[in-house]
């Protein structure tokens, strides 16, 4: 039986399913979010950026360009991941493996590897927000209930928009932390939405199996939820951690509070843990073995923001879901607060373990702080408010979607109004740069390495294949020391240390042009002699390249 006693209906009716209708009007909000989120790569394909090269990512372009270098592996013909942004050669490992298969399906649909990662993007956003909504679906019965719930977990997110540009504070989850945040997922990648998608199935799966006096007709489905276990162990296995905690915690309360080990509960914890436990202990071996990974594991820090920066970040959904925690925490009730209770104080936790990946853990914290706000604005809130002014629910929703509507627009506007030179960094290239891009890619393999500026390297690998020195601070090994060493070759003075990076990473091609000329001028210095000692082999407008 679904919990809907302590529910009051909001003018629509109860259903124990999932209606067309209802998959209709899921279907048709998902899309004008998925085109909202478009929105600006589509302004700006329509409008066009003369002698501008988009480069593939508008939100989080540095990361962007890693997933399409992944991509260009499995387009090469590999499943193995190894980075691209380090002239190293080494092993790879079955990590973030839905690039590489992305990659294997763009060439054999004959695809761009840009356009096989916005399509993809696209269908994991949809499938995203039916899963959410089957959350939802899983919990209440009552219809208005369920989008109130779809609305809250969705768009929500916190004051950052306000905060953020008042405090000066530039770390608040809600302006930099997408994997946290539904909508804001949908503008980065494929696997933050995909592992939102599988962790709203899971925790619908085990709210259905948990709940009392549930009949035996659910325990057939746990070979779904080891499924969801498993898919989640290869698209984001931290994701995991703190659900797995919760699971853990739950049997451990019922030992506690009734001194019996409650059976179902323990073979769906297993159910969820077991499918994950090989993937885990393959990850923990090849990160000690692998001396790439290792040095990778080491670079990848992603701290968590100060619990402050939090309660902005999660801002007026959790302000609203404050009587329901408060309730939960009290009554510990099964039929669906408990869990969710549990997942929440797993994931904060979590998040502030002595690790290099704290942040990593936050993700799909909206669901169960959407959860408890929509009790709360049920149980509570509403029935303090008088009809007349529930329409004030509308402006609630606009509020809690202002973040994302910042950060999705931020990055772009320069673009969109025809100027993509003032874009951050690198996520708009002179022209000139991917023709010699194609230039090298027809000349070069993955063991070849090309010199270039870092915004200009970031993107080679996923346009060209080929290695660079240094690109990206976590997948360019020993990246500090890489950086100082491109930095000193673009700025050399003496034509006597122009040698030693060439040999020491057997760089095949170096390029020049604006963004070389740029990043010198960025560490005031004059351009490189190093040049003089090239011999130049080809040139595309403001763009040349040499060879050593």
């Amino acid at each position: 039986m679904q919990t809907t006693s302590r529910i009051e209906a909001v003018g629509s009716r109860d259903t124990a399913h999932i209606t067309g209708h209802e998959w209709r009007w899921v279907i048709i909000v998902a899309c004008v979010l998925i085109l909202l989120a478009f929105f600006p790569l589509i302004w700006v394909a329509l409008r066009g950026t003369p002698g501008w090269q988009f480069m593939g990512a508008l939100h989080n372009y540095l990361d962007g360009a890693t997933y399409l270098a992944k991509m260009r592996i499995g387009y090469d013909g590999g499943l193995a991941v190894h980075f691209l942004h380090t002239p190293e050669i080494h092993d790879g490992a079955f990590i973030m493996l839905v690039y590489p298969l992305l990659g294997s399906l763009a060439r054999l649909l004959d695809l761009p590897l840009l356009v096989m990662f916005h399509a993809a993007r696209c269908a994991t956003s949809l499938v995203m927000y039916a899963a959410i909504y089957q959350l939802g679906a899983t919990i209440w019965m009552n219809v208005g209930t369920r989008r109130i719930f779809f609305a809250i977990a969705s768009v929500g997110s916190g004051l950052g928009w306000v905060l953020g540009p008042l405090l000066g504070a530039s770390d608040l989850p809600d302006l930099v932390i997408p994997e946290a945040f539904p909508v804001y997922s949908t503008f980065v990648n494929v696997h933050f939405p995909l592992s939102i998608a599988c962790l709203a199935l899971l925790v619908s799966l085990l709210i259905a199996a948990l709940r009392p006096n549930v009949g035996a007709n659910i325990d057939p489905m746990w070979w779904g939820a080891s499924l969801l276990s498993f898919a989640l162990s290869l698209l984001y296995p931290q994701s995991l951690v703190p659900l797995g905690a919760a699971l853990g915690l739950y049997i451990a309360y019922d030992w506690i509070k009734r001194r019996t080990l409650e059976r179902r509960a323990l073979l769906w914890s297993l159910a969820v843990v077991l499918p994950a436990l090989p993937v885990a202990l393959y990850y923990l071996t090849i990160v000690q073995v692998n001396p790439a990974l290792t040095i990778w594991n080491q670079q990848n820090q992603t701290l968590s923001p100060s619990p402050l920066a939090w309660l902005i970040g999660l801002g007026l959904p959790l302000v609203i879901a404050l009587p329901a925690l408060v309730r939960a925490v009290q009554r510990m009730e099964q039929d669906g607060d408990r869990l969710m209770l549990l997942w929440l104080v797993a994931i904060v936790v979590t998040m502030y373990l002595p690790t290099g990946i704290q942040r990593r853990f936050s993700v799909g914290i909206m669901l169960p702080v959407a959860y408890f706000a929509t009790r709360a604005l049920q149980d509570v809130w509403l029935t303090r408010i008088r009809r007349r002014a529930r329409p004030l629910l509308v402006v609630g929703v606009v509020l809690i979607a202002l973040t994302p509507l910042l950060m999705l627009f931020l990055p772009a506007l320069p673009a969109m109004i025809g100027s993509p030179e003032y874009t951050p960094a690198a996520l708009f290239l002179d022209a000139d740069y991917v023709r010699a891009y194609q230039w090298i890619d027809n000349r070069t393999d993955q063991d070849d390495v090309v010199l270039a500026a870092p915004d200009g390297s970031i993107w080679l690998p996923g346009w060209a294949g080929a290695r660079v020195v240094y690109a990206h601070q976590y997948e360019t090994l020993n990246a500090a020391d890489k950086r100082a060493e491109v930095s000193a070759w673009y700025t050399a003075v003496d034509s006597a240390n122009c040698a030693a990076l060439l040999d020491r990473y057997n760089v095949r091609y170096i390029v020049q042009g604006p963004e070389e000329a740029q990043f010198a001028a960025e560490l005031r210095a004059a351009p490189t002699v190093c040049f003089e000692m090239l011999q130049q082999v080809v040139q595309f407008g403001d763009v040349t390249v040499y060879t050593p």
